[in-house]
């Protein structure tokens, strides 16, 4: 018989290998339990599993995971072993920092001037100089977020720092008050180049809509 300590409840979950190496002993945890929906509980990292287990081995599907245990800190909640959760792990905290919606920040390869050079003899054929290793470098994708200045937007590229969902922390790039572009994913990863005309859309007040009508 297994006799269950209540008012010492713990949570695990599965961390992915390539989040696992971000999650430290001591990390706050944010759970959210499906039997109360409308609550979240703090908890506390206390161990992370050395070995990890996979699944789908042998598969395009095979994933390697870490089990995370955490021990709840608040009091007077009313848990059960085996309830359902998901959990939210804090690895960073910073305050007062610059940061952007996550949708702004996008990724952009240069574009590259097409020359011609000698031909080797044959219709069709250019002949062309390897690339040096500073010109490769300087062709990598770069992140960027658009800014609007004077209607226009204009591509500038962005150092980025700790994320969130909702937020991204811009270390180098853009300037506080500044106004940056936000959209959907295909607006401004594939169709918003730089020069392009924007229009500024103010943010509407609650509760404003169209005039009601009377009779």
């Amino acid at each position: 018989m297994t006799v269950a300590d209540l008012s010492k409840m713990e949570a695990q979950v599965d961390v992915s290998e390539n989040d696992v190496i971000l999650v430290h002993i001591g990390d706050t945890a944010r759970i959210s339990i499906d039997a109360f929906p409308d609550r979240k509980v703090n908890a506390v990292v206390y161990e992370i599993a050395n070995t990890g287990t996979s699944k789908n081995l042998g598969t395009q599907e095979e994933v390697t995971n870490f089990t995370v245990k955490m021990r709840i800190v608040d009091p007077g909640v009313t848990l059960r072993p085996g309830m359902s959760m998901t959990a939210d792990v804090e690895t960073m905290t910073k305050q007062n920092v610059l940061s952007v919606p996550i949708q702004s920040v996008t990724t952009r390869a240069p574009k590259m001037a097409v020359t011609q050079g000698p031909t080797d003899g044959q219709s069709g054929m250019v002949m062309t100089a390897g690339q040096s290793q500073k010109t490769k470098n300087e062709n990598k994708p770069k992140e960027i977020v658009f800014v609007v200045e004077n209607g226009v937007a204009k591509a500038v590229p962005v150092k980025r720092g700790i994320a969130s969902d909702q937020y991204v922390e811009i270390t180098e790039g853009v300037s506080e008050g500044a106004q940056v572009v936000s959209g959907s994913y295909k607006a401004i990863n594939r169709e918003l180049e730089d020069g392009a005309k924007v229009k500024i859309e103010e943010a509407k007040k609650p509760g404003a809509g169209a005039p009601e009508k009377t009779s």
